[in-house]
């Protein structure tokens, strides 16, 4: 048994403080690896539960939809073929050109 610890050199001192950082570095990647899955599974469940408690609502979109489609197709059926706007007159054709309307 050694009461009094041996000195270490400094090349090994370097070399402990390296691998220790190493150490430090892996386990607080590795920590924050499982914080983020932990928050994207609680979120899962989260969501999942949501969704079971209330089915209706992501169904809401596609109903409100729906309506408004079948609003637009029965007022196109109604209207019995008439133009929504007003019909505009045609411009009126250019006059010919003759020798009074060309500039000499």
């Amino acid at each position: 048994m050694k009461l009094i610890p041996r000195r270490k050199s400094r090349r090994s001192q370097a070399a402990e403080l390296v691998t220790e950082a190493l150490k430090l570095g892996a386990a607080w990647q590795a920590a924050k690896g499982a914080r983020e899955a932990a928050k994207g599974t609680a979120a899962y469940k989260a969501g999942k539960a949501a969704a079971k408690r209330t089915p209706g609502v992501r169904r809401v979109p596609v109903v409100l939809a729906a309506v408004g489609a079948g609003a637009l197709a029965f007022r196109k059926l109604r209207s019995g073929g008439r133009a929504q706007t007003p019909q505009q007159p045609a411009p009126a054709p250019a006059p010919p050109v003759t020798s009074a309307t060309v500039p000499s």
